[in-house]
């Protein structure tokens, strides 16, 4: 199976498929990044230790597949964000009681996603983007422990980039799963969302979280449903 399809079968649809004006709108969260001196996808660095943290909520997503039914089990995801002159660094922090890291025929991986829409504009939908609206998605499994870049121009239309320049990895603990992502301001996927080398004003993101205890997979896990707030510290 190549890992596009693999890409495909796991992350699924980012939210609803249902109208916009049907689902809930949770209030956006805002997460500050903060300076600090990291170049790595390193969930247990030191320096953040010091960051703000931010609460997201989020929400069982409407199933990809009728035959996915059921409610996602994370509820909360606590966000922390580092820049620094070599680049942005998200982590993910969320209440997990056992790692699923194994990915068989019968059995599902944790995951976690950031989906970032290309231009940095809000009014790009938070669900897949579409009509010519790309957005750019950095997920992470607990199978690989790895990063796949990834985007999206609407639903069906999910394809691994050419450019896999964005790290992740992951380390459970104590009950919770720690994700760090990393990439460089500066991309030469041109796909990739546009971060500003000057950090300035704010970005849209939003997360996904997938338990594969709970046999979360493809459509069949917990969201943000809109957009959230990423703010550059000065």
């Amino acid at each position: 199976m190549s890992a596009t399809i693999r890409a495909r079968a796991a992350l699924g649809l980012l939210a609803a498929t249902l109208p916009l004006a049907a689902l809930a709108q949770e209030p956006a969260a805002t997460i500050q990044a903060a300076r600090a001196a990291i170049a790595a996808a390193d969930p247990d660095h030191p320096a953040w230790n010091a960051a703000p943290a931010s609460v997201v909520k989020l929400e069982t997503a409407f199933p990809g597949h009728p035959s996915i039914v059921g409610t996602a089990v994370a509820q909360r995801l606590v966000v922390k964000a580092l820049r620094s002159a070599a680049g942005l660094a998200i982590r993910l922090e969320w209440s997990d009681p056992a790692a699923d890291s194994q990915k068989t025929q019968h059995r599902f991986a944790d995951g976690a996603a950031i989906q970032f829409p290309r231009d940095g504009k809000s009014d790009t939908t938070p669900y897949m983007g579409g009509g010519g609206r790309h957005v750019n998605i950095w997920y992470w499994n607990a199978a690989r422990n790895t990063a796949e870049n990834l985007w999206a121009d609407g639903f069906g239309t999910l394809a691994r980039m050419p450019t896999q320049d964005v790290k992740a990895s992951g380390h459970h603990a104590d009950g919770k799963w720690r994700v760090a992502f990393f990439r460089a301001f500066r991309s030469s996927e041109p796909r990739a969302a546009k971060l500003p080398a000057t950090p300035v004003g704010t970005q849209p993101l939003a997360f996904a979280v997938w338990d594969g205890a709970n046999n979360e997979r493809d459509g069949f896990k917990a969201v943000t449903m809109n957009w959230q707030s990423l703010q550059w510290a000065r």
